[in-house]
Formats: structure tokens, sequence, C-alpha cells
């Protein structure tokens, strides 16, 4: 396979005053977030807000963006076609891990003479993208002997032990292709299970394993944890509170998965405005939830 390899990358988040600068997207900054540390972009100075950054990608709804907020890569690289042949591309070749995810496709002929077509068998897969595709140069235009195509390939790394990053994945994965109901249980379990794991990992020091689990699962629910268990556990370690938005926002989701889990649909229609701040919301959480598990990790380990 043939190919100019240009790059991999998670999208970076612009400025949006200059838009000369753009921000990685990375666990520091969260943490300089819920520490409440003033954010200047060093090209023009302005005073930004970190949560208002990431929920503008959600607005644009441009993959590459919006996955960035979960992880995901992007590799970029170009190949050339010929018109009435196929090609064969295999992700693993420019550097795609086999153990991996892929989201989304992209195909943009950078020149006249052909449209690259993806191709199949007769029982096409709707909701796996292999990692060998095959790609038909359909004649389309003005002929030309080839064409340069851009490729842009959307991706998550995987693993068999991480199903909490793999429902957040899920949950927006969803929501590029406008389900927004399918949005709303992965997001609810990828918080619910990381707060329940960090929550059992804290009470063991007091209790015997059997009696904290009778405890979060019959006792102190998951909304007992999150308003109340939480905002005890992050004081008496001296981290931040979670900010209460987004606390709410947390509580507003489990209150739809609830309806959806029992009801089959929400009391409301759920669309893009009302779902792209859960989502935030759930991605927000689960950085909060493992910075304060580091925090709580490295003091029990200092004692």
């Amino acid at each position: 396979m043939k190919f100019k390899f240009l790059n991999t990358e998670i999208y970076e988040t612009p400025c949006p005053e200059c838009k000369a600068f753009s921000f990685p997207i990375t666990l520091d900054r969260m943490s300089n977030y819920f520490n409440g540390k003033e954010m200047v972009c060093p090209k023009c100075s302005a005073k930004l807000d970190w949560w208002s950054l990431l929920l503008r990608h959600f607005d644009w709804n441009w993959p590459s963006y919006t996955y960035a907020i979960v992880g995901g890569f992007t590799t970029s690289f170009m190949i050339t076609m010929k018109p009435n042949e196929i090609y064969e591309l295999d992700l693993e070749e420019v550097g795609i891990p086999k153990q991996s995810k892929i989201l989304q496709t992209g195909y943009t002929p950078n020149g006249k003479g052909l449209f690259p077509v993806e191709l199949h068998g007769n029982v096409p897969p709707r909701h796996f993208i292999p990692h060998k595709l095959h790609l038909f140069g359909r004649p389309f235009g003005e002929p030309t002997e080839e064409t340069p195509v851009a490729v842009s390939i959307c991706w998550t790394p995987k693993s068999d032990n991480n199903e909490t990053w793999e429902n957040i994945v899920s949950a927006v994965e969803a929501f590029t292709i406008s389900d927004y109901n399918s949005c709303v249980i992965p997001a609810n379990v990828a918080v619910e299970a990381t707060l329940h794991d960090l929550m059992s990992d804290y009470f063991q020091k007091f209790a015997a394993s059997d009696r904290v689990d009778d405890f979060l699962n019959n006792g102190a629910t998951y909304s007992y944890q999150l308003n109340i268990l939480l905002p005890m556990i992050a004081n008496s370690i001296g981290f931040p509170k979670m900010p209460d938005f987004i606390r709410g926002n947390l509580n507003t989701l489990r209150s739809l998965r609830n309806s959806l889990a029992h009801k089959g649909k929400p009391k409301k229609i759920i669309d893009k405005k009302a779902i792209s701040p859960l989502i935030c919301s759930a991605a927000f959480g689960l950085a909060y939830l493992n910075l304060l598990n580091e925090t709580k990790n490295q003091i029990q380990n200092s004692h």
C-alpha cells in the first residue's frame, strides 16, 4: 500500500478570540480548571473558560473535534487512486493499532477525475468499521490518469479492561450520528461505574468488602454517592469540589437514564442542545474522578 503519512493527533481546541493558538486537551488542563486556575490565551491575552471551549465541540459536531474530548485520535494521510481501480486501505500500515476502534472514515479527492467509494460485501456492516477497507475510484468530472485523495481516520485505543472509557466513547459515537437517546445510558454508566469504584476503594479501609458493597448497592446508591459522599471525600483530602453545574448535569443524566431504563423513553424529547452539556459533563466528571482518585492514592501511599 502506497501512501504519504501526514500526522496522527488529538485535535486541540482553538482560542475563540484570536484563533491563532490552540490548547491541547489534557488531564492537566482539566486539573487547572477544577482548581480554579485562570486560563489566558498566550497569543491574544483573552481570558478563557475551559468548559466553554470544549462544549463548543458538540456545537460544531465535527467528529475529529468531538472525539478529541474523549481521547479520540485522527490519523491523516494521502493516497493516489486511479479511475475504475480498487485501492486496498490497510489502516495498520499507517500506524493505527490493531487493538483500536475505528470511529469514522473520510475520503476527500484533491483533484478531478474520480470520487472514492468504499466497497462492501452483500451484507454491509453498519456498526463496525474494519481495519482493512477497499476503495473504488468512480470516474467523476474531467478524466485524469490518477487523483490524490486525502484520507482521515478517527479512532480510539481499545483494551479488554477499559469498559468505562469505551462507554463514554460510545456516547460520543451516538452523538455524531444524532442518536441522542442512545447517548444517555453509556455516558451515565461511565461516570456511575467510575464513581462506584472510587467509593468502594475509599471505604475498604473502614469495613469489610461485603459490607461496603451492601452499603453502596443498597444504601448509599449513586445519587447519594455523587451528591453527598463525593463532596465529603473531596473535602477530607483537600481536593476541590466538583462544580455544581456539572454535578447538576450528571443528576439530569441519571434521571434521563432512569426514564429510558424503566419506561423506554424520556419525559421530554432529547435533542442536540439538551444532550451536549450532559455528555460534556460526563467527560468532565470522569476527569474529575480520575484526578481525585489520583490525589487520594498519593495521600494514602505517603502515610
